[in-house]
């Protein structure tokens, strides 16, 4: 079942799922732009989600997404949340990683991870799960001081936001 954590495969680049919602009567999962426009990507490319083969059907590169449309008999919708200060989770189809919601934003939050336990590459565009909700899909790392950033579930959980 495709859920926010699956794998998306564009090409040879590797990324995961951070949501799946509903969009213009599609069910479509959401990631980070760059792993479809590094793997050559762009919209109409066809890519595999959770070992579905899916398209592009929307790049907003203003804030790093990706609209994937994905079978939706396949697939189960996440909860959105709003983020709030404390303790989260990165999950990526390999592994979970504890981290602190540390600033939040209308477009952008902030999280610090262990600085042992990074994500890597791969990991892109990756859900930030607090209460069991979807707060906000990994966008970039900063190693130099174990913090990373990621596009609010204000954007994506919005569907003004993705007009």
């Amino acid at each position: 079942m495709i859920s926010e954590g699956c794998l998306v495969k564009s090409k040879s680049i590797r990324g995961t799922v951070g949501a799946i919602i509903p969009y213009n009567e599609r069910t479509c999962a959401i990631t980070a732009g760059h792993v479809i426009r590094y793997g050559s990507g762009a919209v109409g490319t066809k890519v595999v989600v959770d070992g579905y083969e899916s398209m592009v059907i929307r790049l907003l590169n203003d804030f790093d997404l990706a609209l994937i449309a994905v079978p939706s008999e396949h697939a189960t919708l996440s909860t959105i949340g709003r983020a709030s200060f404390g303790p989260a989770e990165l999950v990526t189809y390999e592994r979970r990683i504890a981290c602190r919601v540390i600033d939040t934003g209308k477009n952008l939050n902030r999280f610090a991870f262990p600085c042992g336990n990074m994500p890597m590459p791969g990991d892109s565009g990756a859900p930030i799960i607090q209460k069991d909700e979807v707060i906000g899909l990994l966008s970039s790392v900063l190693y130099n001081n174990c913090t990373g950033l990621g596009i609010s579930s204000e954007v994506f959980g919005n569907p003004l936001r993705l007009r």
